[in-house]
């Protein structure tokens, strides 16, 4: 830390003041294992940015991963450092401990299927699990434990085919000694001779209850006596060689079972550095998920580093206030590489000290790489050398006063920042000293001149510096000196308690007689204390109080502001998406008059050709009159539908406004005015035509003024190919490539327009594709009124690319 003073208050003091511990055990907390959680409580601290940085890319990269719909999996592991160690040493591990370790194996087979998983998204992380085993080495090992050790950590029957034999055995010779006993407890030799028609088990070996007046009756070895002495344990002479072959069986079981642990723990051996290794990583996983676990309690993030010194905070929240309770009052802190010092003055509770240790706890946090409760935006320097004065600093072993060890500190930080390697003077800013109330204890003028002194001495050394007072000469200096700059807490005297809130560039008064006063001393006291403060001073407090409160009223208005702006974003996205709402509704509205209108024109077009039909038959001037009279019913039958939603008016367009083609049902692109005009030309997909005037329906603009284009809400021009006039009907329609029902809209338009001009023939290309576009036409033109046949283009024709129509005249 660059401490080389006895005299300093060492680092170990400054994290004790700053209640480092506390953080770490709230880490400690979030940890899945027990190595996880002890190396929390140890956690390093990093003294240069790059490692800084790399640690906070770590936490951010599990943050994200948190976050995601495929989380870290949990390292949930046991310390098993001692158990690789015996065994490469040469010692055997019991069942238990090789279950562990098939436990750990199988916990790092998860991590490194999840790090080839997520190696696109979470490099960093996946660089860390690729320095694991490889998955062949770990499935082979834990392979090799599960075929010996069950998951209740006992040894398979099946581990080996000598220890399956054996331990049938040993089975089937308790068969015939349960046997042979149950044949003793219900002999009538016993009957008067056994305390209780049970058997049992001392030193491995089966034996009856018998009275102790009747154990020399039975021949046998007595083996236990009850605590009342009125039972015997007795192994009936008869059970002898069936207990001896039981229990050289056993052995023999016993013996197979020690050479199989040996023979696995051989395997564990032989991979016992790798497996250590293994486990330093998923602990420092752990770790890192831990500290993306306090983040997400914290509400925390992230912030940038940097090395000179520059600290911005945006509504940063004291950590161990935040996880204590959520309604934090958060503050901004903000020091550029100009301001050397940052002087906090203000009333006594009002949270001076508070923010003393929110700066030194971001401070550690940063080099720790945790996140920090603050708002995106934030910025926070690295310091290698973290300094804090923070309450009494009394010595009684040295017999020392509190201003005499305070002193005595100070001594020491100077000669530490001075005797450094010179980068203290650098633009680099290497210290942060954090001192609370310096150079009291003692007469004041004296106090505040030394105090004023040190600080000069700091900021020449550039060190980065936190006060916190209550003399008025360090108010005055940090007001009047480059390099310095002064802040207040808040404190409410009307309700005499602290706001903790933190003002930047106003010194904050003490209120000590406000805050007296409101305690409940005596008025004619506080009227004595005030005629013996002089005038300036007096005047000095008025004037910071008259500070403050212009201060809290700018931000109250600029809190109304944000407020206000943010209800106005909120209106005009909820003001943007009713009009999107009412657009589509139009439109859906539209569609749907459209299609009603697309029903009826199916019918009129089947009127129209009975009508033709009969004309053919009986070509007269009256029955000519009469068609033309009922065709008008018809198309006025028709007319009389649902009206269709309009668009802009007519006479509104512009060259180049999107318009629908009414007797077409497709769009085009205007290429001239409509106004005044009977005919206009217009675009459709790549070709141009001539359309009546009459038959135009303008399309809404977007928000914006801009016409509705494809691609928009709105639906996009379908195109028509190769037509030209009413009076010049083209016989060829194609509509390759379009979905089938664009394409079946555009050939029942064609029909129409073909059989109302007296057209024999209809040409349409389809092309060959899947096919399904050419069933679905061929399957309607089965129907179709104006179709007299139709059939599959010859090969000159297309070939069943194209059918050809022939239109009933």
């Amino acid at each position: 830390m660059g401490y080389t003073s006895s005299s300093l208050s060492s680092f170990d003091e400054t994290l004790r003041v700053l209640e480092w511990d506390r953080v770490l055990d709230a880490l400690a907390q979030q940890a899945q294992s027990a190595p996880g959680a002890r190396h929390c409580r140890a956690l390093p601290l990093e003294s240069t940015i790059e490692a800084a940085t790399a640690r906070l890319a770590e936490t951010g990269e599990m943050l994200r991963l948190r976050a995601g719909t495929d989380p870290f999996p949990p390292v949930q592991i046991t310390d098993l450092s001692e158990v690789f160690a015996r065994a490469a040493k040469g010692g055997v591990l019991d069942a238990h401990e090789l279950r562990n370790v098939a436990a750990f194996v199988r916990v790092t087979e998860d991590v490194v299927r999840y790090g080839h998983r997520h190696r696109a998204e979470a490099s960093t992380l996946a660089a860390v699990a690729g320095a694991l085993p490889s998955l062949q080495t770990l499935a082979e090992l834990r392979a090799e434990i599960e075929w010996v050790v069950d998951a209740d950590g006992t040894i398979k029957d099946s581990a080996s085919p000598e220890l399956r034999r054996l331990t049938q055995q040993v089975h089937d010779l308790k068969l015939a000694m349960r046997r042979r006993l149950e044949a003793i407890l219900h002999s009538h030799r016993y009957a008067d001779l056994l305390q209780e028609r049970y058997f049992a088990q001392r030193e491995g070996r089966y034996v009856v209850p018998i009275k102790t007046e009747s154990r020399s009756v039975i021949p046998g070895i007595v083996h236990d006596v009850s605590a009342s002495g009125a039972t015997v344990f007795l192994e009936p002479r008869e059970l002898v060689d069936l207990n001896n072959g039981i229990k050289v069986g056993e052995l023999s079981v016993e013996r197979e079972v020690r050479r199989i642990l040996h023979e696995l723990t051989g395997h564990i051996a032989a991979h016992a550095d790798r497996l250590r290794e293994a486990q330093d990583i998923l602990v420092r996983l752990d770790v890192i998920q831990a500290k993306a676990a306090l983040a997400v309690l914290l509400q925390a993030s992230p912030v940038p580093l940097n090395n000179r010194g520059r600290v911005r905070l945006l509504r940063a929240r004291h950590p161990l206030l935040a996880l204590a309770r959520p309604d934090v009052v958060a503050n901004d802190v903000n020091l550029d590489e100009a301001t050397r010092v940052m002087v906090i003055s203000g009333a006594n509770t009002g949270g001076k000290t508070v923010t003393l240790k929110l700066v030194g706890l971001f401070a550690l946090m940063a080099r720790a790489g945790l996140p920090l409760p603050c708002d995106e935006g934030s910025e926070m320097a690295l310091f290698p050398s973290i300094y804090a004065d923070i309450g009494d600093a009394q010595d009684l072993a040295k017999d020392l006063s509190s201003f005499s060890s305070h002193v005595t500190c100070m001594i020491g930080l100077l000669d530490a920042v001075a005797s450094g390697d010179g980068s203290a003077r650098t633009d680099a800013c290497r210290w942060l000293v954090l001192l609370d109330e310096p150079m009291t204890s003692t007469d004041p003028a004296e106090g505040a001149a030394l105090a004023q002194a040190l600080l000069e001495r700091l900021a020449s050394l550039h060190v980065k510096a936190i006060v916190t007072t209550h003399y008025t000469a360090l108010k005055v200096m940090a007001q009047a000196t480059p390099g310095f700059a002064n802040a207040s807490v808040e404190f409410d005297v009307a309700r005499l308690a602290p706001t903790y809130r933190l003002i930047a560039g106003i010194p904050g008064g003490s209120s000590a007689i406000e805050i007296a006063g409101r305690l409940g001393m005596e008025e004619t006291l506080l009227s004595a204390a005030r005629e013996r403060l002089r005038s300036d001073d007096m005047a000095l407090e008025r004037l910071i109080g008259d500070l403050q409160a212009a201060q809290r009223r700018v931000a109250d208005d600029l809190q109304r502001v944000e407020t206000l702006r943010g209800e106005l974003e909120a209106a005009t996205r909820e003001a943007a998406l009713i009009a999107e709402r009412a657009r589509e509704a139009e439109w859906t509205e539209r569609r749907s008059a459209k299609k009603k209108i697309s029903e009826e024109a199916q019918r009129a077009r089947a009127a129209i050709q009975a009508v033709m039909d009969e004309l053919k038959q009986q070509r007269t001037i009256e029955r000519a009159k009469a068609a033309k009279a009922r065709i008008a019913a018809i198309e006025a039958d028709t007319a009389s539908g649902e009206p269709v939603p309009s668009g802009p008016p007519l006479d509104s367009l512009e060259v180049g406004d999107l318009v629908e083609v009414s007797s077409l049902g497709t769009q085009g692109v205007l290429l001239e005015r409509p106004a005044g005009r009977s005919r206009v030309r217009i675009r459709v997909g790549h070709a141009e035509m001539s359309v009546p005037v009459g038959g135009l329906l303008g399309v809404p603009r977007q928000p914006g003024g801009r016409p509705a284009v494809a691609g928009t809400a709105l639906p996009s021009p379908r195109p028509v190919w190769g037509l030209g006039g009413a009076e010049e009907p083209e016989t060829v329609v194609d509509v390759r490539g379009r979905a089938a029902e664009d394409a079946l809209a555009s050939v029942v338009a064609q029909l129409d327009r073909a059989a109302l001009a007296g057209a024999p023939l209809l040409r349409i290309i389809h092309g060959h594709g899947t096919g399904r576009l050419r069933a679905i036409l061929r399957d309607y033109l089965k129907g179709s009124p104006y179709v007299a046949a139709f059939r599959a283009g010859e090969r000159a024709e297309g070939g069943d690319g194209v059918t050809i129509v022939e239109l009933r005249v």
